[in-house]
């Protein structure tokens, strides 16, 4: 009789193995433009490629064509990554994620083991439930004259908009 209840205790020490718990290498990480905000959970050890397809698959899926008046691209390349200046405080602004390497060369070498390492999101040093500014790059002729404006300024911009918590405090009162 000793044995039943040892084995009802080893069928509870044997629980917590089945209840499916975040993997520690995954990262849940939220994508903003504008006043949209994609999470998505993705493996540390992803790639920035494989990551920008896998968020425009994610807009694709929601029947979005474009993000106040950003087309939606349907190569997942024509998308840029930006990271916050400072973590602590995104009204900073964004900095960009990837370094200037024409993505060609990117598709080229991505057969090397070490191009791919250096492209994952863990040698981007991202963090679980950072936020990551998107914006979509123009590609083509057009946008090349485009591009010339772009380069007399410093940047051409993170459209994110960050909720106000003021606002959200005044429409609560009025409630």
């Amino acid at each position: 009789m000793d044995s039943s209840p040892s084995n009802h205790q080893g069928h509870h020490g044997m629980f917590p193995r089945l209840v499916s718990q975040p993997d520690p290498l995954s990262l849940t990480l939220l994508f903003k433009k504008h006043k949209t905000t994609v999470l998505l959970m993705l493996p540390s050890t992803s790639t920035i490629a494989t990551t920008k397809e896998l968020l425009l698959r994610s807009l694709q899926s929601r029947g979005l064509q474009e993000i106040n008046g950003d087309v939606i691209p349907d190569d997942a390349s024509n998308i840029e990554f930006g990271v916050p200046v400072d973590k602590n405080d995104l009204e900073k602004g964004w900095t960009s994620l990837e370094p200037d390497v024409p993505q060609e060369l990117l598709t080229k070498s991505a057969g090397r083991k070490s191009a791919v390492g250096q492209g994952t999101l863990q040698a981007a040093e991202l963090k679980n439930g950072q936020s990551i500014a998107f914006r979509f790059r123009k590609r083509g002729a057009e946008d090349h004259a485009q591009d010339d404006t772009v380069d007399d300024l410093e940047d051409p911009g993170w459209d994110v908009i960050l909720p106000k918590y003021e606002e959200e405090e005044e429409e609560e009162e009025m409630s």
